[in-house]
């Protein structure tokens, strides 16, 4: 008989939460946030929206109606949290958009080949249960992938949790852990801070466009480009 899915979700977290946990190397602590350090042409204001963080854009502008973020009364560290989790959850949402169209759309990617370890089919809420039920192992080792990939984004931008608990370094950026392989990170303050909010607006629309992806499927469980009337033999 297969395992249990949800049981076996639980242990691979729980385990990863303890290898994160140690994966850490012991450093000294940082400078404090009085003495703010400059990074990518940024420098920590509480007066500022957001510490002057990039991401007031038109229309909107300086919009926080729920005051998530009051720098006034928040630490450095604790305005840079909530960047990089929006930047980090803007990334997701960016992948996982094309995820969704993609994955229902394209022929190769919705049966068994070098991406997919087992035939999936139907809307894509359901294929993760579908490949969890099908190739336990496959799943176990992308949950293992993630957990690797998320614990070195730790061991950059974040101190150590002996040290300190849900805290970023003094020296790191949100959002900023050194991945540029095709080499496009702008050179100068002005054009990072241009391609911060480009990528925040992206990110925003994302987030925003895979919730409805996600309901939509949930309330009419059919694929979405079909649920618009558009056939998948079309796309392919």
């Amino acid at each position: 008989t297969l395992p249990n899915p949800i049981r076996m979700m639980k242990s691979i977290t729980l385990a990863l939460s303890l290898v994160g946990a140690a994966a850490f190397s012991r450093s000294p602590m940082r400078m404090a946030a009085e003495t703010s350090m400059v990074k990518n042409g940024w420098k920590y204001d509480q007066n500022k929206f957001v510490g002057g963080l990039p991401g007031a854009i038109a229309p909107l502008g300086e919009f926080d109606p729920l005051e998530i973020c009051y720098p006034e009364e928040m630490s450095e560290s604790d305005v840079k949290r909530l960047r990089e989790a929006e930047v980090m959850h803007g990334r997701v949402a960016m992948m996982a958009f094309v995820g969704y169209i993609m994955g229902e759309a394209v022929t190769p990617l919705t049966g068994k080949s070098f991406i997919m370890p087992t035939a999936v089919s139907g809307p894509a809420n359901s294929h993760l249960a579908q490949i969890i039920g099908e190739q336990p192992i496959a799943f176990i080792a992308f949950v293992c992938a993630i957990g690797f990939a998320e614990i070195r984004r730790a061991q950059i931008g974040w101190v150590s949790p002996d040290e300190a608990l849900f805290t970023l370094r003094d020296d790191y950026y949100p959002g900023d852990i050194g991945f540029d392989p095709l080499g496009i990170r702008p050179d100068t303050p002005e054009a990072f801070a241009t391609e911060q909010c480009r990528e925040l607006s992206n990110g925003r629309l994302a987030m925003i466009a895979v919730a409805g992806l996600c309901a939509q499927e949930i309330v009419r469980p059919v694929q979405i480009l079909e649920n618009l009337g558009i056939q998948r033999e079309i796309i392919a």
